[in-house]
């Protein structure tokens, strides 16, 4: 029979059949060191997902397990997980294991990140005892343990983002698009307000953390709102004694306390723990901190064990903290800031496994965060003159009134000396999240499929105040702006996916994983109303296995391809309004010192694109692992197309408004000390009256000025990528010497070309032009340099960017079970750092003030270069976009003044290295990190980066300067930090 002919009626049989013979898999699980019962250990069979929890007896049963093969994984906290092939028959299967304490007894211990091996696409996982022996501080600190990942020195004083095969200074909001789930509970960052970029992890308890999984590849359907990967928490689940840590390094203290809580019968387990951290930032003057006080509690109970399990999780996290320099006594004068970072989130879990011929099992989970991070400067100012102090929200003429006459003025008068300002931003994002999914598995012969669907609802709104002052007497000029009046940001997605997988024969089996999911976002009460994004994804693999005298025992090939969006933040939806506020007049000074300013304001609201897309990336993640006698290697190729990345612009509109002089001030006759003034909102005339009544009121001059008012609008930029290679290889223990080599490191690339067109005036619309008027053009450029949304795209010489980097890291890992005792000395190297700014438009002139040169090929060094608008505009004719090149060139020899004019459109390089590539000679460090334990109630754990403390010498090809590695960033400064940990 014709093979494909075969396989097509496999696929159909699987489809129309339904396989009633089931079995029954049971046994119990104990401590390989006492023999006593384990409770709440959970069974997992990998094939089909089914599982279940022990009793109080250590007992386990699980229902209706179709005839096969099976991949048995038992896990509990405190015990080294363990995997068992187990073969279910007509009469079922008993299984009986032992699991052993998680300890440095162990032969094989982690203390980096390791490949998962029985995902289909590329993921990392990092268990407790690496986030102990390296006293990871932070969540984002875990990118260290990744392949090619560079240490950093823990502490809390920097906010750093969790990025994933991404770099620095790079557009596309890498960090905004890497997912972030602690217990499955989402961290968003969308209602933030004044950033797109990615969730803090500040406030997330380390200490709590039992493993982290890390899916830089083509994550399944049921995660969406990202575009570069998704990191998944769990906290310490289990019963478990008394666990206290306590660490400590130059910067940083923390002690934390756990526990897990057998409540006894079937009344179930709790999990809580305790700590606080404090990081400053001079250990000569440890005040000016950033603490964190984090209480977690989780409950868990299964109910209906030997039937159909029901288990509930319900989960409750908070956080105090935040930063403090109100107490530091070197402070200048008495100023300070202090940001509160308080959170709290919640989450309900339900998980039924029903095991019937229609469903496995179906999952409910609703979660919520809330988050309240008020910031407060209080600062010295002074002034020997008033000044005016503008916060009016409506377009119109104003003058400045004195405070105390009216505290509700649109312009006041601020105060002359010295005075403290106090003020505040609140900002409280708030989320909600309602999630259900359920499973169907079935086998049918050779194959095992597996469906899954299910719909998730989320919603994101922010219920801060925004900006405010203590007291409006002092305030300076602002406008109030209330987060809690914007619209929340709600998303319903629906998705389906289905896992096939068939054993080809003994030795071989293959996998195929494909997915859709559907996001319609709605944002009510704006423009953008609903939108529609769809994400297909699909993985697939295949195994080969040689036997274990083989010298290859098995190689693993997988390759995915995905596409993902990543919602817009609040920032893109809801930027803050911008206030143009143009001098219309400006008083002589009275005996007081005072002078009355009036002023036309423009209230720039951003302007809607009905053009605006939703980020997203197109994914492709290719590997191949090899099992060798000598080591495990594993390869992972990635491509990532970010196509439609938020970017700002401005929108220029000409505008008239009358501006009176202080000329005109002087005709009226009217004492300087009997001036009172006042201003038409509409029409901006300016009325002096005598307030001795001699004289009658004057009205003043003026002069019209043309200048333009500007609107920001957010627009999709020109794609870009990001390529690379990770790899990993696990040399086999050296048995006499328990030393066992890793080499790990990566190959990344990443390349951005913006050809879009955007207004600016880099001048600024204040300049004056060779007529003695307000600067009168507009110029179109192709491209900036922008790499955030925080502000608007600006003319640039560059327009683009290219880097690419190898490092390679390697880590020798002694491990003696007998003694309890671990050493890993961490090589860390960069071989290859590659960056070169680009420029596609750009001319070379010979000298930094001509305006005409040669095309930039862009590969010409050490030279300035200039770049043109493609287009300009002028006020009387905004709409009418004349060519600039031609026309600079016929006004240099016919208008010089128009040729003066358009030159200051023209920017170019500030120093002729610019645009030099940029590589950098190659540089080390190394790292050291030991933990002891101490019987079974005792471990120790210290560490030391850069213990060398390398002085090396890096050379930059950009300058042609070399710099020391100290101080330099390129490397951590030396740093050292001891924990400890005591079971009670």
């Amino acid at each position: 029979m014709n093979p494909i002919y075969k396989i097509i009626t496999s696929i159909l049989f699987c489809v129309l059949s339904i396989n009633t013979m089931a079995q029954d898999l049971t046994g119990h699980v104990t401590s390989k060191a006492d023999d006593k019962p384990i409770a709440y250990a959970t069974v997992t069979l990998k094939e089909n997902r089914l599982y279940a929890f022990t009793d109080e007896k250590g007992n386990y049963t699980i229902k209706n397990v179709p005839k096969g093969k099976y991949t048995a994984v038992f896990s509990c906290m405190g015990y080294a997980s363990q995997t068992v092939v187990v073969m279910v028959n007509a009469g079922g299967a008993t299984l009986n294991v032992r699991l052993a304490e998680d300890n440095l007894q162990l032969d094989e211990v982690q203390v980096v990140a390791h490949r998962k091996k029985d995902e289909i696409t590329t993921s990392y996982t990092i268990d407790r005892k690496t986030l102990d022996n390296q006293q990871i501080m932070t969540l984002s600190d875990i990118a260290q343990l990744l392949p090619g990942g560079k240490s950093v020195n823990p502490s809390l004083m920097n906010d750093s983002k969790l990025t994933l095969r991404s770099g620095t200074l790079e557009r596309g909001n890498a960090s905004f698009g890497t997912a972030v789930e602690v217990d499955g509970i989402r961290l968003s960052n969308n209602a933030a307000m004044g950033e797109t970029a990615g969730v803090s992890t500040r406030s997330v308890s380390a200490s709590n953390i039992e493993s982290v999984e890390v899916v830089p590849g083509i994550a399944s359907v049921e995660y969406g709102d990202l575009t570069n990967g998704v990191v998944k928490v769990k906290t310490r689940r289990g019963s478990s004694p008394f666990i206290v840590e306590g660490s400590i390094n130059q910067h940083t203290r923390q002690i934390a306390l756990h526990k897990g809580v057998d409540l006894g019968g079937n009344a179930g387990l709790l999990n809580f723990s305790i700590e606080h951290a404090r990081s400053f930032l001079d250990a000569a003057s440890p005040y000016t901190a950033y603490q964190r006080n984090v209480l977690s509690l989780r409950y868990m109970n299964v109910f209906m064990k030997k039937s159909l399990p029901l288990t509930l999780e319900v989960g409750l996290n908070g956080s105090i903290g935040g930063y403090n320099s109100k107490a530091d006594p070197d402070r200048s004068l008495d100023d300070y800031n202090k940001v509160k970072d308080n959170n709290v989130g919640g989450n309900i879990h339900l998980g039924w496994l029903l095991n019937k011929r229609w469903i496995t099992n179906v999952d409910l989970t609703a979660a919520f965060t809330y988050a309240d991070r008020l910031s407060e400067s209080y600062t010295n100012e002074s002034s020997n003159a008033t000044q005016p102090y503008i916060h009016t929200l409506t377009e119109g003429y104003n003058i400045a009134e004195d405070y105390d006459k009216n505290p509700l003025a649109n312009i006041i008068l601020g105060p002359t000396g010295y005075w403290y300002l106090r003020g505040f931003n609140d900002s409280k994002p708030l989320n909600y999240s309602l999630k259900m999914k359920a499973n169907w598995s079935k086998a049918f012969g050779k194959f095992r499929n597996r469906l899954l669907v299910g719909g998730e609802w989320t919603s994101n709104m922010n219920r801060g105040r925004g900006t405010y002052y203590a007291d409006m007497r002092y305030a300076p000029s602002w406008r109030e702006y209330r987060y809690d009046a914007l619209p929340s940001l709600n998303n319903i997605a629906i998705y389906a996916e289905n896992k096939l997988s068939m054993d080809v024969n003994e030795r071989q089996n293959a996998e195929l994983t494909a997915g859709i999911r559907e996001d319609i976002t709605s944002v009510p009460g704006s423009e953008y109303g609903s939108v529609g994004s769809f994400s297909p994804r699909m993985n697939a693999r295949y195994v080969f296995r040689f036997g274990q005298n083989s010298w290859l025992n098995s190689m693993t090939l997988h390759a995915g391809w995905g596409r993902s969006v990543k919602l817009p933040s609040f920032q893109v939806l809801y930027p803050s309004p911008s206030y143009r506020d143009m001098l219309a007049f400006a008083s002589t000074s009275d005996a007081d010192n005072r002078s009355y300013y009036a002023y036309y304001t423009y209230p720039s609201m951003a302007r809607y694109n009905a053009n605006l897309k939703w980020q997203r990336a197109d994914q492709w993640d290719l590997g191949v692992e090899w099992r060798t006698k000598i080591a495990d290697v594993s390869l992972s190729f990635f491509h990532s197309k970010v196509s439609n990345p938020y970017m700002a612009t401005d929108v220029y509109t000409p505008f008239t408004y009358r501006y009176t002089s202080p000329a005109m001030l002087q005709r009226s006759g009217i004492a300087v000390a009997d001036r009172r003034f006042s201003i038409d909102p509409q029409t901006g005339i300016v009325t002096v009256s005598d307030a001795s009544g001699v004289k009658s009121p004057v009205t003043l001059g003026y002069e019209e000025r043309n200048t333009y008012v500007t609107n920001t609008r957010y627009v999709n930029a020109n794609a870009l990528q990001r390529y690379g290679l990770e790899w990993i290889v696990d040399f086999k223990q050296i048995k006499t010497l328990r030393t066992q080599v890793r080499l790990d490191g990566k190959y990344y690339h990443y390349k951005a070309q913006d050809e879009t067109l955007f207004a600016d005036v880099p001048v600024g619309l204040n300049t004056r032009q060779s007529d003695g008027r307000l600067y009168q053009y507009v110029g179109y450029y192709r491209g900036g340099a922008a790499t955030t949304t925080n502000y608007t795209a600006n003319a640039s010489a560059s327009n683009g960017s290219v880097s690419g980097q190898v490092d390679l890291n390697a880590t020798i890992t002694t491990h003696i079970p007998k003694i309890r005792l671990i050493v890993a000395l961490r090589l860390e190297s960069s071989l290859y750092a590659f960056s070169r700014a680009t420029s596609s438009r750009g001319y070379v002139v010979s000298s930094g003030n001509e305006y005409f040169g040669v095309p930039y090929d862009g590969k010409t060094e050490n030279q300035t270069v200039i770049v043109y608008p493609e287009y300009y505009s002028t006020w009387d004719a905004p709409d009418v976009l004349i060519p600039f090149a031609e026309k600079l060139r016929w006004a240099e020899t016919n208008d010089r003044g128009l040729f003066n004019d358009l030159a200051q459109l023209v920017v170019r390089t500030n120093y002729p290295y610019t645009l030099n590539p940029n590589r950098l000679s190659a540089y080390w460090s190394a790292n050291l990190s030991v933990t002891k334990e101490i019987g079974r109630h005792v471990s120790v754990s210290f560490y030391a980066n850069n213990f060398f403390n390398t002085l090396s010498q890096i050379h930059s090809t950009q300058t042609g300067l070399e710099t020391s590695l100290f101080g330099s960033g390129y490397v951590p400064s030396f740093y050292y930090g001891l924990s400890l940990r005591l079971k009670i």
